[in-house]
């Protein structure tokens, strides 16, 4: 649209602070899984504080075109768990010129907007900088034509600028994890868990394509998560002579018992001269060596499908305090990238930096200076390709046969988690590696006790990267005086010098119970004692995160998505119990990333009063035609008021106005293939555990305690201080981080009654079009039942 085509009248803004603050979001670039959820979060967390929120469809084309329209509570009703973006996208070569960022600026003032959120990649970011540098003087042209009036230039001085990272390539600095990234990934990962069946079958060698131009980090996540053969990707091009190199490892596999080869190309992938290498080319070397080779180009199925929890998580996170950002920041302040480090905290940082440190890493590679990019990708990236050239055999280290080999043994102990057969994948060849000798043990620390310890070797872990499940099996037996003498004569016998327990809270009561038993049995004063993370209800200290709870979490998400479905046909209230015991982490993540209006948990109590209020609270919804209503309650929260309790209490008194049903989820949560974020942590903590192992030349008793994850970095916490940092009454850490979740989860599901329209006010059809409803042109709030949550 031309500027000609505006309203050639004079627009006059006034200035505007709290109440009268107006903000606005766009999506641009290429989509990704975890958008809607982020718009979501921002456009409600902006409307409880007052301000009005518009949105600009189809990306800078619609800030162009003038497609703006404003949203209201109900807007972004339903969209948390769909993919894409329900603004849309669209890349716009008028807003790249400077009459195009005019008209730009012109249809942001018409709506006397000064504040804008950009979800996309560096790209769109660095076109939202370009316009607030130009913005002092674009306004002026547009008060000097006569298209504004003068008090623009002093109501709206400045352009305030947040950045969001969009995009599957987890290609941005300055955060952990873009929005997307973990989606793609699952894709990725669901599509060779079914190649590698029939790749088995028939001895098949498969060539996997992902995207990722300039980035490799889908094809360096997928690789560690599959346990696949060989990678290619263009941060770290293979040595000259790499075709030989993956010939002779696929053709170890081979010989050592694996039926099939996997081979996994980044899109962008390069030899060290910047050829590209291709998967056509990598089938050839295949054939050529014998293989019965085989490309799969997984293509856009990658961007699409409903969002993992994880990027629901961190897109919540990020909206929310996107919009906590409008209010806080002065004029003429920077414009801010909003990532996250780990998952429990939010980070700020200068939004042209990120785009530089980004857009820098695609100039280092095409210089050949591959080392600085992996640096610029950051320490994930970098450990992450340690720990798959490891494991995948490709770049062992050369042990001193002079020196001594330390012997290790892992266990599990507590409730099964998805994550723990990787993990022990990772132990056992990270630990080989390294030269040392290597024990599974059975059956938890009873089966110290009986001696049920195998040795392990390379290959008797093959395959375990992608399994769920514990084939060396768990239980919740704890070190006690009728097991302790044969515990430690078994671990004289096989002279073990370190002992690492990868389970849940029993599994550190048990390994603290041991720890214990130091000045009885001094014997043990000279074996380390560690705790790794790995338990679905992360209930245990010394980390923000623990393995199996992200898989959980997803599971919890598709049972809850169905469970909204089927509601929407009548006017329901779903009553959820999840687990967690007397940890309410599982419920407050599933809450926040699901929509749910309420959630119960320990840690906040109920109450009569509370369920009072709560029953007011519905009945006030379904009389407004809200369809349906979702309740998650921890399976703790309360001995007095049981799920079952809640929903009797719920339907007698609802039930002339709306149907109430209660669905505990079970053990379904603890099943299923690991996510990819379980395998990732779960590789990590391995190899962060004999990095410590490394670090000290006598081990003894005096390095025991646990390792874990806090806001992302790799931590060891003594054992002493773990102890302490256990509630025994609640079997859970003290401190937890998500607690403050649990308020802004109810926050951005549950309309203030100022924000609902009152029920005799019949409801406007949304004017925001659905790339993702096919037969509907438009939203209608009446017809469209899925947009009350």
């Amino acid at each position: 649209m031309s500027e000609n085509n505006n309203n050639n009248n004079k627009e006059s803004t006034t200035s505007h602070s709290g109440g009268n603050k107006r903000f606005a979001v766009l999506t641009s670039g290429g989509d990704s899984c975890g958008m809607n959820p982020a718009i979501r979060a921002f456009v409600r967390a902006s409307l409880l504080r007052g301000a009005k929120v518009f949105a600009i469809r189809e990306g800078y084309n619609g800030l162009v075109t003038g497609s703006i329209v404003e949203l209201d509570w109900q807007s972004v009703g339903g969209i948390i768990s769909r993919g894409g973006t329900i603004i849309g996208t669209a890349r716009s070569a008028e807003f790249r010129t400077r009459e195009g960022r005019k008209i730009a600026v012109f249809n942001l003032l018409k709506n006397k907007i000064d504040n804008l959120l950009v979800i996309g990649g560096d790209g769109s970011l660095t076109g939202a900088n370009i316009l607030r540098c130009e913005w002092n003087s674009l306004v002026k042209e547009l008060v000097d034509d006569g298209k504004l009036d003068q008090s623009c230039l002093a109501s709206h001085p400045t352009l305030n600028i947040a950045g969001l990272a969009g995009s599957i390539d987890n290609d941005m600095c300055g955060t952990d994890f873009t929005i997307g990234a973990d989606t793609a990934t699952k894709r990725i990962l669901e599509a060779v868990d079914a190649i590698l069946s029939t790749a088995v079958s028939h001895q098949r060698s498969f060539i996997i394509e992902v995207m990722g131009r300039n980035c490799g980090w889908l094809a360096l996540v997928s690789g560690v998560s599959t346990g696949a053969d060989y990678i290619l990707v263009p941060e770290i091009p293979p040595e000259e002579g790499w075709e030989q190199s993956m010939k002779e490892n696929l053709e170890k596999g081979r010989l050592s018992g694996r039926r099939c080869s996997l081979v996994i190309v980044a899109e962008g992938a390069i030899d060290r001269q910047g050829k590209p290498i291709t998967s056509n080319y990598v089938k050839k070397v295949l054939e050529d060596a014998g293989h019965d080779a085989r490309i799969t180009i997984l293509g856009h199925v990658q961007r699409g499908g409903v969002p993992t929890f994880l990027d629901r998580y961190i897109a919540t996170r990020m909206g929310m305090d996107a919009a906590e950002y409008f209010f806080e920041c002065k004029e003429g302040s920077e414009p801010v990238f909003i990532g996250i480090r780990g998952l429990s905290t939010i980070t700020r940082l200068p939004l042209m930096q990120c785009v530089v440190e980004t857009q820098s890493v695609g100039e280092l590679i095409k210089q050949h200076k591959f080392m600085e990019a992996v640096k610029v990708r950051g320490i994930l990236f970098e450990q992450f390709h340690e720990i798959f050239m490891t494991c995948s055999n490709l770049k062992r280290k050369q042990i001193d046969p002079k020196i001594e080999k330390k012997n290790f043994l892992i266990l599990h102990s507590g409730g099964p988690s998805p994550g723990m057969n990787p993990a022990v994948r990772a132990f056992t060849r990270l630990g080989l590696d390294k030269g040392h000798n290597l024990y599974g043990v059975f059956n938890g620390f009873s089966g110290i006790a009986k001696e049920e310890i195998q040795k392990l070797d390379w290959m008797t872990v093959n395959g375990w990267a992608v399994m769920g499940g514990a084939e060396l099996g768990t239980n919740r037996t704890v070190p006690n005086d009728q097991n302790i003498k044969e515990i430690v004569q078994t671990l004289v016998k096989y002279r073990i010098d370190g002992i690492l327990m990868f389970g849940g809270y029993n599994g550190y009561i048990g390994a603290s119970n041991l720890y214990q038993y130091r000045n009885t049995y001094p014997e043990l004063k000279k074996i380390s004692i560690i705790c790794a993370p790995g338990t679905i209800a992360n209930n245990v200290p010394g980390t923000d995160v623990s393995v199996g709870s992200d898989t959980c979490l997803n599971n919890i998400l598709d049972a809850l998505d169905k469970i909204k479905q089927s509601a929407v046909a009548s006017r329901r209230l779903f009553v959820v119990e999840v687990m967690g015991a007397h940890c309410g982490y599982l419920c407050t993540m599933a809450s926040l990333t699901s929509g749910a209006e309420q959630s119960y948990t320990m840690e906040k109590g109920i109450t009569i009063d509370s369920l009072t209020e709560d029953l007011k609270m519905f009945v006030e919804r379904f009389k407004r035609e809200h369809k349906i209503g979702l309740i998650i309650k921890s399976e703790n929260a309360s001995s007095t008021y049981t799920t079952h309790f809640i929903y009797s209490l719920f339907k007698e008194e609802g039930k002339h106005l709306f149907d109430v049903r209660e669905s505990i989820l079970g053990h379904l949560q603890q099943g299923g293939s690991p996510s990819g974020l379980d395998r990732l942590v779960s590789a990590r903590f391995m190899r962060y555990y004999f990095e410590l192992i490394d670090n000290t030349p006598q081990l003894s008793s005096n390095l025991s305690g646990c390792i874990g994850s806090k806001n992302g970095r790799m931590t060891f916490t003594p054992m002493d201080e773990m102890v302490q940092s256990i509630s025994p009454k609640f079997r859970r850490p003290i401190h937890q981080w998500w607690l403050d979740l649990i308020k802004q989860s109810q926050e951005i599901s549950v309309a203030p009654l100022n924000l609902e329209s009152n029920e005799t006010t019949p409801k406007p059809i949304s004017p925001l079009v659905s790339p993702t409803i096919y037969a509907q042109k438009q939203f209608d709030q009446n017809v469209n039942p899925q947009h009350t949550i």
